[in-house]
């Protein structure tokens, strides 16, 4: 019997699919660019089609990557890297197995310009139920640094979600190795302990989110496991992690932490 290299999409292993609520614990400032028109905001928040606001899933990937960015290069400082622009094409050229050996842990999770993701986050949409339509709008200044005054005719005001509004957070991830299965699950208790913020004007204490409700569903497909597929298909398929298999994801992750900060070390 042939299976699929781990590195490869072409057969679907697995699947952790984790969704809740994020709520603004703070204001949060996801912003649109400046508003050149008469009565508009000079800095307005970024809106769907229908007036309310969103986050990107754009936005959630990059505050997600970039915190487990700066984890993994306290650990393993090799794991995190620049690649020069003239490196990529040749990089990208290499048979799979190699370029699978040879990319770091953020980009087998989260993609590289050679090298597919395995990590999906979903624009997160306002619930509905709580959005009121109002946004609050606030005043800014350009300060002079050196007489610490308020520069003239840099006023400037800006929107930004109330604190308390709540968007819907999903993301799922295929065909993941035992150590970014725990990886991710671990990089997820900061959000759930309110630690994150996204968005903009962060210096200034907005952006704080916290993910409530959180539901976490896996399923691994195995060779003539028909029952599983079909309930992946009509969406039954999936339950929550057991407090064995985190410990195991955990286990796996400190593995290959340890491993690659070895290396390092001798390198």
């Amino acid at each position: 019997m042939t299976t699929e290299a781990n590195y490869s999409f072409a057969a679907l292993r697995n699947r952790l699919t984790i969704e809740g609520w994020l709520v603004t614990t703070t204001a949060l400032r996801i912003g649109a660019g400046r508003d050149s028109s008469v009565i508009g905001n000079d800095l307005p928040v970024l809106r769907d089609a229908l007036g309310a606001p969103f986050i990107p899933g754009a936005s959630l990937k990059g505050a997600f990557r970039a915190r487990l960015e700066a984890l993994v290069r306290g650990v393993a400082p090799g794991q995190v890297r620049e690649i020069e622009t003239e490196m990529r094409k040749g990089f990208a050229e290499q048979p799979d197995e190699v370029i699978w050996h040879d990319s770091s842990l953020i980009e087998l999770t989260f993609g590289a310009p050679w090298l597919a993701g395995r990590i999906f986050f979903k624009d997160a949409l306002v619930d509905r139920s709580l959005w009121f339509g109002q946004f609050e709008i606030r005043n800014g200044v350009a300060l002079n640094r050196d007489t610490e005054t308020a520069e003239a005719g840099l006023l400037y005001d800006y929107e930004v979600v109330p604190a308390g509004m709540r968007f819907a957070f999903a993301l799922t991830m295929e065909n993941a190795e035992a150590w970014q299965l725990g990886m991710i699950l671990l990089a997820l208790q900061p959000w759930e302990r309110g630690e994150v913020q996204l968005g903009g004007f962060r210096s200034r204490g907005l952006g704080y989110v916290q993910l409530t409700d959180l539901q976490r569903r896996f399923v691994a497909l195995q060779p003539g496991d028909a029952d599983a597929a079909i309930a992946l298909l009509d969406g039954t398929g999936g339950v929550e992690p057991d407090a064995t298999q985190m410990q195991a994801w955990t286990a796996a992750l400190r593995s290959k932490l340890t491993a690659h900060a070895e290396q390092a070390t001798e390198a």
